[in-house]
């Protein structure tokens, strides 16, 4: 495993309700946020590779109704669901794992963010999950094969990785309505990762 970065999950006001409910002249700036972790991961390779990504999220982890994730590497988001079994190293620590192939020479884009289309989560807007992304080599799927030729994943690879948050700011007012983004700093230091 190879760390890759934090991330911060966020739907909520951009302000504690608390101060605005205070001193409610400060509604005014309390737009809400809708806040994803965007990573890209270009296999630099001429071999397929099948990776996984474990996501640790101690307070409270990550829960599967209240989290959207996709992977998309033809302009078609692809959901990319939470392995079935959390792994749970010890019973405080919450990591979840995911799995999918990038072909050779191909680029990904995970895409880990609150579950928007849930109406309570969207509604209560006071979401917010920080951790941190590790990823490695899924050497569980070596074994998989089609008709024509067997499809093994390599025990070393190059990959291109970038990290980054995008929010979306929004609220009851057209002009309420705005965007960010900005990198993330990788723990190696350096966008290629030796696996």
């Amino acid at each position: 495993m190879a760390f890759i970065s934090t991330f911060e999950l966020l739907l909520k006001p951009q302000l504690p309700k608390k101060f605005t409910t205070e001193v409610p002249e400060l509604s005014a700036l309390a737009r809400n946020i809708l806040q994803g972790y965007f990573l890209t991961i270009a296999n630099v390779t001429n071999e397929p590779v099948s990776l996984s990504l474990v996501v640790t999220a101690i307070t409270p982890g990550l829960e599967a109704n209240k989290i959207l994730t996709r992977l998309d590497t033809t302009g078609i988001d692809e959901p990319v669901s939470i392995d079935p079994k959390p792994i749970d190293f010890k019973e405080e620590i919450k990591k979840s794992g995911f799995t999918f192939s990038l072909d050779a020479n191909d680029t990904g884009l995970f895409i880990l963010q609150p579950d928007a289309t849930n109406k309570e989560l969207r509604e209560k807007a006071d979401f917010e999950l920080r951790g941190y992304v590790e990823i490695s080599i899924n050497l569980e799927s070596t074994a998989e094969t089609t008709q024509s030729t067997p499809k093994t994943t390599p025990k070393t690879t190059q990959l291109l990785i970038t990290a980054e948050h995008r929010g979306t700011f929004f609220g009851t007012e057209k002009g309420e309505l705005g965007e960010i983004a900005y990198a993330l700093p990788l723990a190696n230091g350096k966008a290629l990762f030796d696996l």
